[in-house]
């Protein structure tokens, strides 16, 4: 508890009003911040406080009461004792007539307000690393969840392939399950195997001249995309890329865990029709200024090889 009131002490204050809320001990309701970590485990037997007890406690007769300083420099708090004494008297005491207590939290000005931010706090406690090129690549609006979660973790270079299981110290065979023609990795599972490059050249059409051969060379196609209907042609290889890598891993996994193998051609239907189902879900969600231009499944179409 005490952790958490250190870590809270940083986001959230306390404007008193009555008192009767406000932990006299934990609270951050004094510019010396929560007295727990001023007087320490002794501070309630020096100030004859209890440990639970509010800030109201700490008055009788509508005045302060705590245990003189002059008394306390016989003791071990005496100068902490000593300066809450001098801080308190530039306070109001606690009343019925000033109202509740308030809690106040951090904004994004870095004062605090009555309202809470998750996404103020968030961007307080984390530390963020420079933003990746491929970050549109993987999250956006017409995404599949399971399929941004997988070709995430494939940029990031952190799926479990054999090369990286073998890395670890495992004893697992290093060959690919689906083609048996190389040691399984990341570059080879989704681009340099022929099963791969295979279900890739299936989509070769109007917007992609030849198989890409890394992830990086796929989000860079995606970003420099031009012409009248990039922005939606964008979406459109971008749920290709991971509908593909998902697709890849999950029959990679079958294969090893399950033993059932798909045929190539099995395979790319399989990728068909996830992109199909996706795209026409999201096809009832048009503007009246996207009527005229080709839908998403239209412009997945031109994706096809006119020889698949």
């Amino acid at each position: 508890m005490l952790r958490l009131k250190q870590d809270l002490q940083l986001f959230l204050r306390c404007n008193v009003g009555d008192g009767n809320t406000a932990s006299f001990w934990f609270d951050y309701w004094t510019d010396l911040g929560p007295l727990i970590l001023m007087f320490g485990s002794s501070g309630p037997r020096s100030l004859r406080i209890p440990l639970n007890a509010t800030v109201s406690g700490a008055v009788t007769n509508g005045n302060w009461n705590l245990p003189p300083a002059r008394l306390e420099r016989e003791r071990e708090s005496s100068q902490e004792a000593v300066t809450l004494q001098i801080v308190l008297s530039t306070l109001q005491v606690p009343s019925a007539a000033s109202g509740g207590d308030v809690y106040l939290w951090r904004n994004h000005s870095g004062g605090f307000g009555p309202s809470f931010s998750s996404r103020v706090t968030w961007e307080r406690i984390r530390n963020p690393s420079p933003p990746v090129s491929w970050n549109s690549v993987v999250w956006f609006k017409e995404e599949i969840p399971r399929c941004s979660f997988i070709t995430w973790t494939a940029y990031l270079g952190r799926l479990p392939t054999r090369d990286r299981l073998i890395s670890w110290g495992l004893s697992v065979p290093s060959g690919c399950v689906l083609c048996s023609a190389a040691d399984e990795s990341i570059s080879h599972l989704f681009f340099q195997c022929s099963f791969a490059a295979a279900t890739w050249s299936r989509f070769c059409g109007r917007f992609m001249a030849s198989p890409p051969a890394t992830l990086a060379a796929i989000a860079d196609h995606c970003l420099s995309l031009q012409g009248p209907h990039a922005p939606r042609a964008k979406a459109v290889m971008k749920l290709l890329n991971q509908v593909i890598v998902y697709s890849l891993w999950r029959e990679r996994n079958v294969r090893i865990f399950r033993g059932v193998t798909l045929t190539q051609e099995a395979f790319f239907r399989g990728v068909d029709r996830a992109m199909r189902d996706r795209l026409l879900s999201l096809s009832h969600s048009r503007s009246s200024a996207q009527v005229a231009a080709p839908s998403l499944l239209e412009l997945y179409f031109w994706f096809l090889s006119p020889f698949s």
